[in-house]
């Protein structure tokens, strides 16, 4: 089957491509390089994006259901809350680090 390409502004483009078993929709950068795929497979569609940055915005909440969560950054990561935190699991919760591990509260409760 053929792929269908559309030229968009700044030399990007989009290319529909079908398969037998799924579709692909692609965005590709001036370069060629990809900026968004979405393959449309009969279990859902599958999403992946590759940029400089991703930003996302809600104005009431952001929420993510899935069977596994994973997180890597090459320099640090961040989780801040104007107001309460929680981390919590149905199973051990672990906190390795190769340096110090400093805990600052106005009480600290162990068990």
């Amino acid at each position: 089957m053929a792929a269908h390409t559309l030229d968009l502004q700044n030399a990007k483009t989009l290319t529909v491509t079908p398969a037998e078993d799924h579709d692909v929709v692609e965005i590709r950068g001036a370069e060629g390089q990809l900026e968004l795929r979405v393959k449309l497979t009969p279990e859902g569609p599958v999403l992946q994006m590759e940029s400089v940055r991703l930003s996302l915005k809600a104005s009431e909440s952001v929420n993510v259901e899935c069977k596994n969560f994973e997180v890597r950054a090459t320099e640090s990561v961040d989780l801040h809350s104007d107001s309460t935190m929680q981390l919590s699991g149905q199973a051990d919760v672990r906190v390795n680090a190769n340096g110090d591990v400093i805990v600052k509260g106005e009480k600290i409760y162990l068990n």
